[in-house]
């Protein structure tokens, strides 16, 4: 069965490949990823490309290191 993978910030959602339900899914602010054969909903979540589960990652990193960065600065004076 082929499902619709979505994405709404981090989080995404596997849904049947229909047009209809792609229309609702976007209508509330999700976007396309792409489309997946699977068995189930959460078969076609584990299938999903990892660069897209971890998206935001490096953003996550970046910003830990300027907070870090800034809490060394302001207690070392």
């Amino acid at each position: 069965m082929k499902f619709y993978i979505v994405k709404k910030d981090s989080r995404l959602a596997a849904i049947p490949a229909q047009e209809s339900i792609l229309n609702e899914y976007q209508d509330r602010g999700f976007k396309f990823v792409e489309v997946i054969n699977a068995c189930d909903e959460s078969d076609a979540l584990s299938r999903t490309k990892p660069e897209i589960k971890r998206a935001n990652k490096w953003l996550i990193w970046s910003s830990s290191l300027v907070i870090l960065t800034l809490s060394i600065i302001i207690f070392c004076n």
